[in-house]
């Protein structure tokens, strides 16, 4: 009978034992499961990002693409335009400083000179730009130029008025047209200049 009552007790502690076992195995169960509840949501939220993150990184690289097509040829655009106004600025500059010093020589000849019509004042003058070493393609240059300043006044007149007006509200001197051409081409390079500062500002905050 001892030994019964002793083999009933291992066998209620043993009993016990494993009951506690078990409830202590499902309660960390639930607590992994729970566990592997919140990693796999984890995962779920992080591969949506990824996904957004992965949208806005093409996003990004296709508008850098774009904008790098347009800047490029900004930068094309920016390179003639200023080349063709430095090439003027040079002209007229060059054309000023050589009708100055030949007007310092004979200021009389100057003075019979018709500047109304500023291409034929130019051309009457070829021979003096002739002799002062003005080459004749910077004298073809120096026409153009008029040619399209008198152009662009011409536009910019009243209905009726005409052409000689564009010169008249000037002091009437072909230096003093040539100096105002220059001080124009010299304003508008400083502004494209400006402006492809701005547009490379613009395109360096896009990388």
């Amino acid at each position: 009978a001892k030994a019964y009552a002793a083999y009933f007790e291992w066998c209620d502690d043993t009993a016990k034992e494993l009951e506690f076992a078990v409830k202590t195995a499902s309660k960390e169960k639930a607590k992994l499961e729970a566990k592997v509840d919140e990693l796999t949501s984890d995962i779920e939220v992080s591969s949506s990002k990824i996904e957004e993150l992965a949208a806005s990184i093409s996003k990004a690289q296709e508008e850098l693409k774009n904008a790098t097509l347009i800047r490029e040829k900004e930068v094309k655009e920016f390179s003639a335009s200023e080349g063709e106004l430095v090439d003027a600025v040079d002209t007229l500059g060059r054309a000023i400083a050589v009708l100055e010093r030949e007007m310092a020589k004979s200021p009389t000849a100057f003075a019979q000179i018709n500047t109304k019509n500023m291409a034929g004042a130019l051309q009457a003058l070829s021979a003096v730009l002739d002799a002062a070493a003005f080459a004749g393609s910077d004298q073809k240059k120096l026409l153009a130029l008029v040619q399209a300043k008198q152009g662009e006044d011409d536009d910019d007149l009243q209905p009726g008025a005409p052409a000689a007006a564009v010169y008249e509200s000037k002091s009437g001197g072909i230096v003093d047209v040539l100096e105002d051409m220059k001080e124009k081409a010299e304003g508008e390079l400083s502004d494209l200049r400006k402006a492809e500062l701005n547009s490379k500002h613009n395109y360096d905050m896009l990388k």
